[in-house]
């Protein structure tokens, strides 16, 4: 029998003036028993569906549930577990790893660095957040969230990440380069290169970075570098350019020099030429010389050793020594340690001279100036020249000439002329006045350098060891 209405047999109620609002109201009566029958419909297989869901999901993982990229939907943990482990980790996790440098990127499998997947605690862990607040709000965020993603839980191989590390330090490290100036003495200009920041691995930070980006589940990990700062910026040489001559002095080689000899002057005037001195820095010939090695292009020349003369390498450095140090002092820069040879030999100024022999002998000096400075030198095979730039001061420099003393018969010091002390063959000592004047001629400050020599040397009386190579 049919629910729905006879249209022709209402229209044709006799004596009803009303037919038309009796349809219609007939209409919506069934329309919404119609309705009902739907919604209850509706409800129990919604009621169906959410017991069943409730039941299978009690014990399983809800539909649309991925671990990493695994899709563990209604598998139980240990289904989801052996699941996991079927799989590779490049394909559950990633198939690389990316360490970041400031400058550059290394790519490798979670594999290769000691990556590994922690199974029951990744699992436990998917486990309670699908099912951490009840399952209404549960299936509430299931449908507006849509697929529900869970982390994996890993960790890592110290030991072979910091392998590693070391293996990629070499190349990411790099030590600090100053700023350079290239001075053009013959015109005056110059040009600076900027500085270039020291880069260090730093691999005990980097570790515990990577152990954090990789708990939080990233691929791009940073590592973490640190930074030495060179000592000459380009900032300071260009706030004051070392462009001004403040000094500049030249020794001439003695006629019986060795091409050894003059070859080692050249060897390490040529590591000091263009040394910029920042302010308050200092400087070492026996730091610059360092080990005297032939590996280092050093040969053989006569040294002072014990009162004679021994063919050494590096032998001929002192003449750097002598040079530089009245080049420092007409710079007026200050000087930190100096001692003159134990004999005198006449290419250097008479009581002015500096000897150097890395492990015995030094000569140093420091940038006092308050402004950079640049040293320049020039090495020919005849003579030695080294010459400061820098901020102009206003001072000048001027050494007195040089009171002597010899040692007499009786063994005490008295007055004698330099010829008195060649005659004698006599020890001596020697006293230079240098006197620093300001731009009007007044005196700043006045020091006596002082010496003493075992003897005045000549090749007829200096005791030769033996023979110098040729």
């Amino acid at each position: 029998m049919s629910n729905f209405p006879d249209l022709d047999n209402d229209y044709q109620e006799e004596g009803s003036d009303f037919a038309p609002f009796s349809y219609l109201n007939k209409l919506m009566k069934n329309i919404m028993r119609i309705i009902g029958v739907v919604a209850v419909s509706s409800a129990l297989v919604a009621m169906s569906f959410i017991s069943y869901d409730y039941l299978k999901t009690r014990e399983a993982f809800p539909a649309r549930t991925f671990i990493g990229n695994v899709d563990v939907s209604e598998l139980n943990q240990d289904e989801a577990a052996a699941k996991l482990k079927s799989f590779p980790i490049r394909e559950v996790f990633a198939s690389l790893i990316t360490l970041e440098s400031d400058t550059t990127y290394y790519a490798f499998t979670p594999t290769a660095l000691g990556i590994r997947i922690v199974y029951d605690e990744t699992v436990r862990k998917a486990f309670e957040l699908t099912h951490r607040d009840g399952y209404l709000a549960e299936l509430k965020d299931r449908i507006t969230e849509g697929a529900s993603i869970a982390p994996l839980v890993l960790a890592v191989d110290k030991g072979q990440l910091r392998t590693i590390l070391e293996g990629l330090a070499p190349e990411i490290s790099s030590t600090p380069r100053d700023a350079s100036m290239l001075y053009y003495e013959e015109t005056g200009g110059y040009h600076i290169e900027s500085e270039i920041p020291g880069r260090e691995l730093n691999i005990s930070k980097s570790i515990a970075s990577f152990e954090a980006c990789l708990y939080a589940g990233k691929r791009r990990i940073p590592l973490v570098i640190d930074f030495a700062r060179p000592k000459v910026t380009e900032k300071a040489l260009r706030a004051n350019p070392p462009i001004s001559r403040l000094s500049a002095y030249t020794t001439y080689y003695g006629t019986h020099d060795s091409p050894n000899r003059i070859h080692n002057i050249k060897l390490v005037a040529s590591w000091i030429n263009g040394t910029l001195l920042m302010p308050g820095e200092e400087f070492s010939v026996a730091e610059i010389i360092g080990d005297v090695s032939p590996e280092k292009g050093f040969k053989e020349a006569f040294v002072i050793v014990s009162g004679e003369l021994v063919p050494l390498l590096g032998g001929g450095s002192c003449q750097i020594a002598t040079t530089l140090y009245n080049t420092v002092q007409l710079a007026d820069l200050k000087v930190l340690q100096r001692r003159n040879h134990s004999f005198y030999f006449n290419i250097y100024p008479l009581g002015r001279d500096a000897g150097v022999y890395p492990g015995q002998l030094d000569f140093r000096f420091k940038n006092d100036s308050g402004y950079p400075v640049l040293i320049k030198s020039v090495a020919t095979n005849k003579r030695l020249s080294f010459r400061i730039y820098g901020t102009p001061s206003g001072k000048t420099v001027k050494f007195s000439g040089v009171s002597i003393v010899g040692r007499n018969a009786a063994g005490a010091f008295v007055p004698m002329s330099l010829r008195q002390v060649i005659n004698l063959d006599v020890p001596f000592k020697t006293a230079v006045t240098r006197t620093v004047y300001d731009q009007e001629g007044k005196v700043l400050k006045e020091e006596v350098i002082g010496s003493y020599y075992k003897l005045y040397g000549e090749k007829s009386n200096v005791p030769i060891r033996r023979p110098e190579p040729r």
